[in-house]
């Protein structure tokens, strides 16, 4: 049919097209669309914090996620983000898609499972077989009780300790419940955006103890602000990495490249992390909230 020419023919330029994509978005931008559509639903500007309802409580959801882009820091080894627009609005009219008015957009991006903000899975750091995919994690270990707990003092590459843990666990009063999240705050993130070559490189994490304790304490998972929960002396020097060796022997979750850890508003919450369902995924990109109630 002439609509099937037409996409194969498409198909063959995509790679120049590859590279065409929509400018950011912004809200004066949105300002001209509502006034092209007023009849628009209303739409809370984006924001760290925000006010939602929760089984019939309200509570603050701090955002804890970092975009995905092309830009993105990218950790060593891995694939960087390669995102194009795939269909144009006007693509779509042109190759018989639609009929006018209607129209549509797609993106289509390439991306590793472990850009971003992400979660590593059993499997990515256990070679045997039957180490669990992401998609066969557990939701529990993905919605679950949390505590934050502040390292931005740290030395660059340097160890936290269990006996720090514990101090500030004691100063705020905290306690770590059985299936428990537990994330601790380097201030590495805001280097994200603004300084990506830094961004990945001299951040602190935890020592060997200090995951022990914190697996024997119940914890099925730890998260960071940084590119990895173990020290970049652990990934660059020593190559050792003994958070994410706990998290093979014992079998526990780890979540890298978080952000505004630091901004939510009370020590403990409950955490919210859904990884895509990837069948066979080592990781996954996740969109990761922490939920206060008011």
């Amino acid at each position: 049919s002439s609509s099937a020419s037409k996409l194969a023919a498409y198909a063959i330029r995509f790679p120049t097209h590859a590279i065409l994509m929509r400018a950011d978005w912004t809200p004066e931008a949105e300002a001209n669309v509502r006034q092209k559509y007023p009849r628009m639903v209303p739409c809370p500007a984006p924001t760290v914090h925000s006010k939602v309802e929760v089984l019939g409580h309200t509570c603050t959801a701090t955002d804890l996620t970092n975009e995905i882009s092309p830009s993105n820091p990218t950790f060593k080894g891995h694939q960087r983000t390669v995102m194009w627009q795939h269909l144009s609005h006007d693509d779509v009219q042109k190759f018989g898609l639609t009929k006018a008015p209607y129209s549509y957009e797609v993106v289509a991006f390439t991306v590793c499972g472990h850009t971003s903000t992400h979660c590593d899975s059993i499997s990515h750091i256990v070679p045997e077989q039957g180490a669990r995919p992401i998609d066969k994690t557990p939701l529990q270990w993905h919605m679950a009780p949390g505590i934050w707990v502040d390292f931005a003092h740290k030395a660059p590459s340097s160890y936290i300790t269990k006996p720090e843990i514990e101090a500030q666990m004691r100063e705020h009063k905290l306690t770590l419940k059985p299936g428990s999240v537990f994330l601790f705050s380097t201030g590495w993130y805001k280097k994200f955006e603004t300084a990506p070559f830094e961004y990945i490189r001299d951040y602190p994490g935890l020592d060997g103890e200090s995951a022990e304790w914190l697996a024997d304490s119940g914890v099925i998972c730890v998260g960071s602000d940084a590119p990895s929960v173990d020290s970049f002396n652990e990934v660059a020097v020593r190559m050792i990495q003994p958070v994410h060796m706990m998290c093979r022997e014992r079998g526990v979750l780890n979540i890298e490249n978080l952000r505004a850890i630091d901004q939510i508003p009370k020590r403990s919450f409950s955490f919210i992390g859904l990884p895509l369902k990837i069948k066979n995924g080592c990781g996954s990109p996740i969109r990761a909230v922490a939920l206060t109630e008011d």
